[in-house]
């Protein structure tokens, strides 16, 4: 027989979920407040840092940054769930933004572009509640034809 949660049982964890959406929404206070000392990130290969930089709060913030600051009027917000099973939380998204300028590099689009993003994130809380592990499944392949950026070569 399986346990049924209840509402009050995932309160925290839809709670960190909208303290992630804040964090992903340029909120950098709740970084210390849900993000585990160290984290393990995996993200898709192309495109991205190397997941070994993001390992601090610290780190993990700047490539927030680093992408929010291509598009000014950046805008992310839970399509669906979150879910939770044990210590994982799991929900999609979806990104709107207008891209301005800087990444990717090599954009042919116009600055003004509108962009929308979709994609889903899994989190591993630690016996805290924050965040110790994170892997990431996007829709940035998209993003990059529709910027006109270079796509990766067979």
């Amino acid at each position: 027989m399986t346990d049924t949660l209840t509402a009050e049982d995932l309160r925290p964890q839809a709670v960190l979920w909208e303290k992630w959406m804040e964090l992903w929404n340029g909120n950098r206070d709740r970084a210390e407040e849900i993000l585990a000392d160290e984290l393990t990130v995996h993200i898709p290969q192309y495109g991205m840092p190397d997941p070994a930089a993001l390992r601090t709060p610290r780190q993990f913030t700047a490539w927030i940054e680093a992408f929010r600051s291509s598009y000014p009027d950046a805008r992310i917000r839970t399509a669906l769930g979150p879910f939770v099973d044990g210590d994982h939380v799991v929900a999609r998204w979806i990104f709107e933004g207008t891209w301005q300028s800087g990444r990717p590099a090599g954009v042919t689009a116009a600055p003004g572009t509108p962009i929308t993003l979709r994609g889903a994130d899994v989190l591993r809380l630690d016996e805290r509640g924050r965040i110790a592990e994170y892997w990431l499944s996007d829709d940035l392949m998209d993003v990059y034809v529709r910027l006109g950026a270079p796509l990766p070569t067979p």
